[in-house]
């Protein structure tokens, strides 16, 4: 039986978090068939978890399964984890439901890869040396998104309006890392990406996978 998954990301860059969760459920021997609506091209839904849910719902989306991706920003895990559990008591109630919260921001992920980085740069056969967190510290770092900018740009070797240019394409260049992360590269090292990996694990679990 297919699983029907919606995946609630905090903005389209984030989309590629979906092919993450097929890939945990096909692994487990599960189909998995996600959606992820672009829910910011509609005017009148608001940012809000309770707002985005309440749309869903309005539209008649059908799901067995709903994933919720926040970054922990500031203010850590455990409060997302009340939010997220809070917006699908009042929306989604009969829907088993798995949290994805990076540590801080999403970036902290995508900070462990320099191949991909150069890759997505534009420039994989690049010389340029490429200074990135150790792998035990990169879930402490204070502004993951500002060093994952500085990283490919660096990586891209570009100067002037190339490199204005190619900055402005950051949140595409963020898109294709997080599709291209090796699950089981370093990233699988990580606690917050194996909290993911459980939390999805245990939803499917929940189902009767």
């Amino acid at each position: 039986m297919t699983v029907r998954v919606l995946f609630l990301g905090e903005g389209t860059s984030d989309s590629g978090i979906a092919d993450h969760i097929s890939a945990i459920a096909a692994d487990r021997g599960v189909e998995a068939a996600v959606t992820s609506p672009e829910l910011d091209r509609i005017k009148d839904v608001g940012h809000a978890l309770s707002d985005k849910l309440a749309k869903i719902r309005e539209l008649g989306g059908q799901y067995e399964l709903v994933a919720v991706h926040r970054d922990a920003d500031a203010v850590g895990r455990d409060l997302r984890l009340k939010e997220i559990e809070a917006a699908i008591r009042e929306h989604m109630p009969q829907v088993v439901h798995v949290p994805v919260i990076p540590v801080r921001m999403t970036e902290a992920w995508l900070l462990v890869d320099e191949e991909a980085i150069r890759r997505v740069a534009g420039n994989p056969n690049g010389r340029c040396r490429l200074t990135l967190p150790p792998l035990k510290r990169v879930e402490s770092v204070a502004d993951p998104k500002s060093e994952l900018k500085r990283l490919l740009a660096t990586a891209s070797e570009l100067s002037g309006r190339r490199l204005e240019r190619f900055n402005r394409r950051f949140s595409e260049n963020r898109r294709q890392l997080l599709q291209r992360l090796d699950a089981g590269g370093p990233v699988a090292k990580l606690p917050s990406w194996q909290a993911f990996v459980h939390d999805v694990e245990n939803g499917l679990r929940r189902l009767g996978h």
